[in-house]
């Protein structure tokens, strides 16, 4: 069974400016879907397996904040130059989505990966 088989919820690409963060820490989104999102971020460290995340909307100027997220993917993206900032690549699931959060998701404009 490959990954997209196991996926409870199509996954789509931000068609517009997406940021997401946790506290000081900003990732860049990757996508999305109802169950959680994929983002990727520079650093030396991996993130925590639970975090509450900020995600924030540019073009339409909304954001959804405290979303409660577990861990389910992390992969280091090398590469293979010396002295360069690991990059890391994460898939982040809401735990509990707020009735609220899944409503305001539907309403953007995504493009199917």
């Amino acid at each position: 069974m490959n990954w997209d088989e196991k996926r409870k919820h199509p996954r789509f690409k931000a068609s517009e400016k997406a940021l997401a963060a946790s506290g000081d820490d900003p990732y860049t989104l990757m996508d999305l879907s109802a169950g959680g999102v994929g983002v990727r971020f520079y650093g030396e460290q991996p993130l925590p397996n639970e975090i509450h995340l900020d995600l924030f909307f540019l073009n339409r100027e909304l954001s959804l904040t405290g979303i409660r997220c577990k861990k389910v993917f992390e992969a280091r993206v090398d590469k293979g130059q010396a002295g360069q900032m690991p990059e890391w690549h994460v898939g982040l699931q809401f735990e509990d989505p707020r009735p609220e959060m899944l409503e305001v998701l539907r309403h953007f404009r995504w493009t199917e990966d």
